[in-house]
This record gives structure tokens, sequence and C-alpha cells, in this order.
């Protein structure tokens, strides 16, 4: 308890209990507190054999922020506690983050009502005790106290399950708060919009008798999630023609529903609204306006709103950070990284995931490592989205082993971490391992989804588990209801190719896909030149170049066939064919960063980057592996780059 000042002059007769109450209730800091403290001692110890004064100030101290102060008030008062004291003793414990001593005193009190429940389930809230919460909240019920909007609403933060979901939204119809209040429905939407069941989430909107602003912004928040703009679009116009005042969240929303659509017309719209309503000052509307301008192919424009914001905040700078990386401006990406903390920006996680997804993207390997170190620096390191775009990083850069690490150190590994692993390792040639994860993933309860199906499929073709990956589509169709789609056919039709099954693949794309695709033919034709099997090569290229492909592949390859038969007419008539489709040969580049430049080039941008001095280091190097024996294969090459 602080020691009080010294004594007022003013008398002590002028002080009631009352205007003692009142005084304490605008405290607005801890020293006017310990003033009072000091008056009321100096007046009389009389008043502290009523809890009423001694609940009053030992509030006043905890909301404060001197919670110690305020237990140990409350603990030393002569006056015999009641509801109310137990009450604000047990909000104190949870605010000096004494859970266990606050849930001692909540088991040991006679009397308990919400207000005691709410504090409970709030701080096993915030500890992420979920489990303790939803049974605490049972057992409320069992006691006979009735809960309030403000318990559904905490309750609601704990769900982690749609079982408990729909439990809790049963409750609420028990106790005839489902459709009424807006505050209870609001936390249901939000609930169920995190669990994934949006459908439950539109329906408790649809419902709800008086919507408020909320409603409107969390309905359009579940249908942006499932990428249905045009009901985020219909949402937003209805709100507006019922009178709703849209605020901050409501254009945000709807801006970045323009972006994920692609309809620039309608942003540039809503665009105009945000100007019109002044709402370019809001960080968030900002953000959301970079994001959309930066999609638009307005990144000039983007930057000139950056540069004319009053002040820096995290959320712009995440978004024009992230346009930069996109357009492969990444030293301008990091320079604005660099710039925003140095104006006093202190990075969020979702500027170190900008930042680290687009550094791993152009395999700027020290770049990320010194990322790293700052994110250990700033204690983010124990964040799912900070860890999940280092594990990210460093699958692409090819060191596992790094990425394993960081993934073993995370304790709620959430599915997007786990599907990130699992991806991470089938790209870097690591099926068996990829599968370990899957199943473990599997084993833990966690609901996979397209992109868990994707790397499962993807680690069984780097291993040629033909049976294996079959069983894993069949369990996802039964079991978790999510259908296979082309990108997952195709990593079957990968499976199929690397076990040698080549006929097998081609009757599996016939008879799966309902429409001819170019890129799973290409797969099969590049696994035929591969093994060797000229026949089905010649097959696979005559059917992509029936379906008029626009690859130039299967025209090269049917054209060599044609030619080394000597038939001449058939292969002019390729080439004619290709001329006609204007097929074209993929375009790929490569990037190189030196120092603080990157180097982006084609294979015929190599004139401009000392032709003669490449090749003849390639050929060096081919040179020297052809010439050392077969037992030390490879150590020529790596001889080479260490001299």
């Amino acid at each position: 308890m602080p020691s009080p000042p010294p004594p007022s002059p003013v008398a002590a007769a002028t002080l009631t209990p009352g205007a003692a109450a009142s005084l304490l209730a605008r405290c607005a800091s801890r020293a006017a507190a310990a003033a009072l403290h000091a008056r009321l001692l100096r007046c009389s110890l009389a008043f502290f054999r009523s809890p009423y004064l001694a609940n009053c100030l030992a509030a006043a101290y905890s909301r404060l922020g001197a919670a110690p102060h305020a237990v140990a008030l409350l603990r030393s008062a002569a006056a015999k506690p009641n509801v109310f004291t137990h009450n604000i003793m047990l909000s104190a414990l949870l605010g000096s983050g004494l859970l266990e001593d606050a849930r001692r005193l909540f088991d040991g009190m006679a009397k308990r009502d919400a207000v005691t429940y709410n504090a409970m389930l709030s701080g096993y809230a915030a500890a992420a005790r979920p489990d303790e919460a939803l049974r605490l909240f049972c057992s409320m019920g069992a006691r006979g106290v009735r809960p309030t909007g403000f318990t559904f609403s905490i309750v609601s933060s704990a769900v982690t399950s749609a079982r408990h979901g729909q439990q809790l939204h049963a409750a609420t119809v028990r106790y005839s708060m489902a459709n009424v209040d807006a505050v209870v429905s609001n936390a249901l939407i939000d609930m169920y919009r995190r669990i994934g069941l949006l459908r439950h989430a539109v329906c408790v909107f649809s419902c709800l008798e008086e919507p408020d602003i909320t409603s409107w912004n969390s309905v359009m928040s579940v249908y942006k999630d499932q990428s249905l703009s045009s009901n985020v679009f219909e949402c937003f116009w209805s709100m507006r023609s019922k009178g709703f005042s849209v605020d901050g969240f409501s254009v945000s929303t709807v801006l970045s529903a323009c972006s994920d659509a692609k309809d620039f017309a309608k942003g540039d719209q809503v665009l105009a609204l945000c100007v019109k309503m002044s709402f370019l000052t809001n960080s968030i509307v900002c953000s959301a306006v970079i994001d959309f301008l930066c999609l638009s192919d307005r990144l000039p424009d983007a930057a000139h709103l950056f540069r004319g914001m009053p002040t820096w905040a995290s959320e712009p700078c995440n978004a024009l950070i992230s346009g930069y990386a996109k357009d492969g401006l990444m030293e301008e990406a990091l320079s604005l990284f660099v710039a925003s903390m140095r104006n006093g920006v202190v990075p969020t996680e979702f500027t170190f995931a900008s930042v680290l997804r687009w550094s791993s993207c152009f395999g700027l390997m020290e770049q990320g490592t010194q990322i790293h170190c700052l994110i250990c620096k700033l204690g983010f390191q124990d964040d799912v989205i900070v860890s999940t775009a280092l594990t990210d990083m460093y699958c692409k850069l090819g060191l596992t082993r790094h990425a394993r690490k960081i993934f073993r150190t995370v304790v709620a590994k959430d599915l997007v971490l786990r599907n990130t692993m699992l991806l991470g390792l089938s790209q870097n040639g690591r099926g068996k391992e990829a599968l370990g994860v899957f199943r473990r993933m599997l084993k833990c309860g966690i609901q996979p989804d397209r992109i868990t199906l994707f790397g499962a499929l993807s680690a069984c073709s780097l291993e040629g588990l033909v049976t294996e990956g079959i069983d894993i589509i069949t369990l996802f169709k039964d079991r978790y209801h999510i259908m296979p789609s082309l990108e997952h056919y195709t990593c079957v039709v990968d499976t199929l190719c690397r076990a040698g099954m080549l006929r097998e693949a081609v009757n599996f794309v016939e008879n799966k896909l309902p429409k001819f695709s170019a890129a799973t033919f290409s797969n099969i034709l590049e696994a035929c030149i591969i093994q060797g099997n000229i026949s089905m090569a010649e097959l696979v290229a005559e059917k992509m170049v029936v379906q008029k492909s626009r690859s130039s592949l299967p025209y090269i390859i049917l054209a060599q066939t044609y030619g080394a038969r000597c038939k001449w007419e058939k292969m002019a008539g390729v080439w004619r064919s290709m001329e006609n489709q204007r097929a074209k040969k993929a375009q790929s580049c490569s990037w190189l960063c030196i120092k603080n430049h990157i180097y982006v080039f084609t294979s015929e941008q190599i004139l401009h980057h000392g032709q003669g001095a490449t090749y003849e280091v390639l050929d060096l190097i081919s040179w020297d592996m052809m010439d050392q024996p077969k037992k030390s294969e490879g150590v020529g090459c790596l001889q080479l780059f260490s001299d």
C-alpha cells in the first residue's frame, strides 16, 4: 500500500461517505487515490468499519493499475467482507496475474453472483485456458447463477470446437438472449466465424431482431472469408439503405472484398466514399486503400497516399511493404521496413510475416536471418503468425533443419503452421517427414483443409505411394467432406508417373477430370520423356495437339518423333499447328542478390551479364565433373568452388 501524504487541513466533518465514494470513482491517478486514502484515514477509522468505503477504495486502486494495493487493503480491512468485496479482490488478483490465488478465493466464496463468474471466466480466457473456462461456465448453470450477455461474450471467445460452439448457442436460446441481445448475437457470429461454421454465423445474423453496426460488420467479414464478394456488397448497400452510418471497419471490409474480387470499379466508388467521409485518416482504412491500389497496379498512388499520412502506423506500413514486395521491389520493401522502425513504428506480427514471406521468395537468406534475430530481440518468436512465416522462409531457402526447430518450439500449433511445415518438407523432397507431420496432425484432432490434402498428396508423390495417395483422397471425401480438385488430381497423376504407371496416369486423367487439363498432360509427357517411353510420349503429345494446347512441348516432341521416322508432311503440319496456336515456350527467370541489389534476368539476358565468362565457368564445371571417377562423383564441383 502506498504511503499516505501529509493530512489535509480541511475539516474532517466536511467529508461524508457518499462524497468520498464519489471522489474515489473520479480518481484519475494512483496519487489521487492515495491522497484520498490518507484523507479518509485522517478523518476517522470508523469509515472502514463498513465495507462500503473499503470496497470503493480498493476498486479505485484496481482500476488505476494498483491491484496489489487493492488486495492488501481488503485483506487488512476491519469490516466483514461481502460479495462485492470478494468480487473486487478477485478482479484485483486476476489483474495482478495471480490466477491460482484468484481460483482459491473463488472456491472459498460462500456466495457468488454473475459478476464473480464473469471475472473468473475473463481470467481463464486471458490466460488461454479455454477448457477451464468452459467447465466453469457449466458449473455456473448448475449453481443456479443466470449468465449475462457479458458472460456469453467471454465464453464464446474460449470456444475452439464446433460442438462446444453449438452448445453455447443452445444456451443463449435457452436463456432467451440469442435473437434479442445484439451483443450476444455478435459474439456468436464472431465465434462461428472463428471456428469455421460460416453458415451458422449467417443464420445468427438473419434471426437477430435489431442488428447494430457491429452485427453488419461481422456478417460482412463472414461473407468475405467465404470469398462471397457479391454478398459483402449487398450487405453494405442494405446497411446504408436502412440508415446505418458506416464506419472505418465497414469500408475497409468492402475494399478488401473489392481487392479479392478484382472489382476495381466498385473499389473506386468505395474509395471516393472514404475521401468524402474523411476516412483516410484512419490507419485501418488507409491500409485497405493501399492494398487496393497496389492490387490495381497503382503502386505510385499508394506510395503517395502513404507519404501524405500525418503519422506513421503499423497497418499502412505493412500494406505498402507487401505492395512493394509483390511488385518485386524488395529493396524498397526492406528500406520502408527499416524506416518505419526509425520513425517509432513497432513492427507487428503481420509486418514480419510480410517481409519474411517476400524475402524467402527472392532467396534473401542474409536479410531473412537478420530479421529472425530482430524477431527474437523484440520477443515475437512465440507468436504463431511469425513462427509460420519463419518456417515458410527457411523451407523456401532449403534450410529444413531450421524450419523443424522453429516448428517444434511452437506450443499451440494451428492448421496454417502445420500446413506450412507439411508443404515445406514436401517441396524439399522430404516426403516421409511430411507424411509424419500429416499423421500427427490428424492424431491431434485438427480439422484439415484442401491445402492439407495437397501437401499430403505431394508427399505421396515424392515417395511413389500410389495406394496411400488414393486412401488419403478417400479419407478426405468420407470423413472431412473435402472433394479433391484439379490440383489434387494432378498430384495423383504425378504419383502414378513416378511409379512408372504411365498408362494408368492417362486413364486416370481421362476418367476423373471433366475437362482437358494441359498442365496435367504436360506432366505425363515430361515423365514419358524422362523414362524413355517414346510410344507413350507420342500418344500423349497427339492428345495435347488435338486439344490445341498452347504449350510448345507436345508440338516439339511430336515433330521430333515424325522427323525421326521421315514423316516430313506430318512434321510440317505439327509446326503449322504450333504456329497457328501461337504456342510459346515457358519463360523462366533467375534472380541473384549481391550486397544490397537484386538482379533478375532470363536466359536471353545472359548476353548482358557476361555471356562468355558464364558459359566458360559452366563448361569448366561440366568437364571437371565428367573427369572425376565415379567413386568421387560430385567432389570436383565442390573443390572448384572451395578453391
